[in-house]
Order: structure tokens, then sequence, then C-alpha cells
């Protein structure tokens, strides 16, 4: 087997592992970083930055839903330092908005986010919070009921990444025991990058975050992907979830009673 053969089958091998590792990286050459900033481009999905088990299921992202219409909800909280680019990785997702004079995020906004996979619409409804020190203490009560944890650090602020695993302990003692968390290293299009990636992948291993991904608001790399993977993670145990929405609305139904029950009623005659 030639040299050239052998180096290509040690790429895909390699390239395989990071992919079972839930590992998504940049685009690895100009030609790709350009495909991403071509018009429309962050209205497409790059099924290769998708989780392992997406080939084998049908996703598609939906614009413009309201209302009720879809199966199930899933809260999920985007958390990190101040300044890491929380707030524009949402709205570029959900709005495909980026603003570069973007105000720090003061208490928490909504953002909704909705997944078609297979026959199932999931709304992924997305609790973007302050990064502040002196809020994280109130951040804490937004944990609850909490299915996935996204932990944002910029490459190009060393304290944001090294406060990432402060971050991680107060989902944990927080949250869920099931709750999921991804860790996302964000602003990979800025030039003055501090943390490299074999950092973020290492810090993913030792700590077993579900996925690690790097993304940029700006230029829309892995944006939408990051919230088709929340997704797709969620979905992998859907039967478990869509068992405990169906025990709870029972519960809430038995819970509901008739006015008139209350009300005793007692035939009368007239006494005149």
């Amino acid at each position: 087997m030639s040299e050239e053969n052998v180096n290509n089958k040690d790429s895909n091998k390699n390239d395989d592992d990071q992919k079972e590792e839930n590992i998504f990286l940049a685009p690895k050459n100009e030609d790709q970083k350009k495909e991403e900033k071509d018009e429309n481009s962050s209205k497409k999905i790059n099924y290769s930055n998708l989780l392992n088990y997406a080939p084998k299921a049908k996703v598609q992202i939906l614009d413009n839903v309201s209302g009720s219409k879809y199966d199930i909800n899933f809260k999920i909280i985007v958390i990190g330092n101040s300044g890491v680019g929380k707030s524009c990785l949402t709205l570029k997702a959900t709005q495909d908005i980026f603003k570069e004079d973007f105000t720090s995020t003061i208490g928490f906004q909504f953002f909704s986010f909705h997944v078609k996979i297979n026959d199932k619409i999931i709304k992924l409804q997305i609790w973007d919070t302050c990064g502040q020190e002196i809020y994280r203490s109130l951040i804490t009560n937004f944990y609850r009921s909490t299915a996935l944890a996204i932990i944002c650090y910029s490459v190009t602020d060393r304290k944001s990444f090294e406060e990432t695993e402060i971050w991680l302990r107060n989902v944990k003692a927080n949250s869920d025991p099931n709750c999921k968390v991804f860790l996302i290293g964000n602003k990979i299009d800025l030039s003055d990058r501090v943390v490299s990636t074999e950092e973020g992948i290492n810090l993913k291993k030792d700590h077993g975050f579900e996925c690690f991904m790097e993304t940029s608001a700006k230029d829309g790399i892995n944006v939408r992907e990051l919230f088709v993977n929340c997704a797709l993670s969620l979905y992998k145990e859907l039967p478990k979830y869509m068992k405990e929405k169906e025990l709870m609305e029972k519960d809430m139904s038995s819970k509901q009673f008739n006015l008139s029950d209350d009300i005793k009623t007692e035939d009368s005659e007239c006494s005149c």
C-alpha cells in the first residue's frame, strides 16, 4: 500500500474518531469558510457536523412555527462568562441576525428554535442568560427543569475558558442529574485566538461533555448545527421524555375539578 493511501486511511480514521466523540470543529480550508459566508448559507445544515446518529434521522429546521405546533418542548440554558457571545449565537441561530455592538444581557432572554426530526417536531426553549459575576447566584434558579446546558467560552478570552469548570459545577449542583452539557468555543473568526482547539477537545474529554463544537456567530459557522445537535441529543432519548410528558399531563388532568362538583344541590320544596 502506498504512503499516500496509508495517510488517507489514517486521516479518515481520525475523522471517524472525532465524529464518535462528538467533536465538531471549524472548516479546514478557506474554500469551506467562504462557502459558509455565501448568501443563504446560514439556512443550510452541515450534516457532517451533526451527532453521529444524525444520518439515520431526517432533520429539518422549521422557521416561523407558532403556538402549540410541536410534539415536545425542551428547556435549554446558555451560560458562560459575559462577552463570550451567548446572545449572538442564539440570535444568529433563531433569527439569522448578527450585531457587532450587542450589549450584555441583563437577566435573561427567551428564544425558540424548532427542529423536525423524522415525524416529531421538537421545540427548544432557549434561555440566554447574563454572564456577569454579580448575577451568577441568580442564574442558578434558572437551572431547574433544564434538559440541556450549553457552556460557552470565547477562544480569545482565556479566563472565560478556565471558568467553564465553574459553570459546569453550577450546572451539576443545581440541575437535574440527567441534564446534558455541551461545550462551545465561540469567536473562531477572530485572529487574536488564545485558546487552542486541542485545549477545548481535552477539556471535553476530561469532564465528559456531551459534545464540543467551535463556532462563529459572526460567520454563522456551526451555529444552527449547534442547536440541531441539541435537538438530536434529546431526541435520542425521546421515548423517556414522551413518557414523562404523558405522566405529567395525566397528573395535571387528575387534579382538575369541576366547580359544580363542590356545590351541594338539594331538592327544595315550596313551603308556602
